[in-house]
């Protein structure tokens, strides 16, 4: 239920009744969520407020959407181990158009550039990606 007196944003809130409905597996992954017309008048919020929670989903990793089509609940996929070198920089930006089509990155999703020494070392898809440190 969204509470429109809270502290915590609206579009986060909803973020998180739809994470819920992910993690509770109510809706699988390869399955629709609903749509955003029905998002917005089930929780009497805004098509502003939709569209902001679904790029938290997205940038989480947890769903994609598909123009014309909708947003889909992601299948799980393997995660790849990254070693990060001592006195490396990560940063996680958006990903570019390129970057997403060689990684394989949905659109709105994040990509992690590793440097070190000013150079770029690698770029991982965030949302599949574990980094440890050596």
């Amino acid at each position: 239920m969204i509470d429109f007196r809270a502290e915590q944003a609206v579009y986060q809130q909803l973020a998180d009744l739809l994470r819920e409905l992910i993690t509770s597996e109510q809706v699988r992954p390869g399955e629709m969520l609903p749509s955003s017309k029905t998002l917005e008048q089930t929780h009497g919020v805004s098509r502003e407020t939709v569209r902001r929670a679904l790029a938290v989903l997205r940038g989480e990793g947890l769903v994609v959407t598909e123009p014309g089509y909708g947003t889909r609940v992601r299948m799980a996929e393997e995660r790849e181990r990254v070693s990060v070198p001592r006195g490396a920089r990560v940063i996680s930006r958006p990903a570019t158009a390129d970057e997403r089509r060689e990684l394989d990155i949905p659109l709105g999703g994040h990509v992690l550039v590793v440097t070190l020494g000013g150079r770029e070392r690698s770029r991982h898809a965030a949302d599949r990606t574990e980094l440890t440190f050596s």
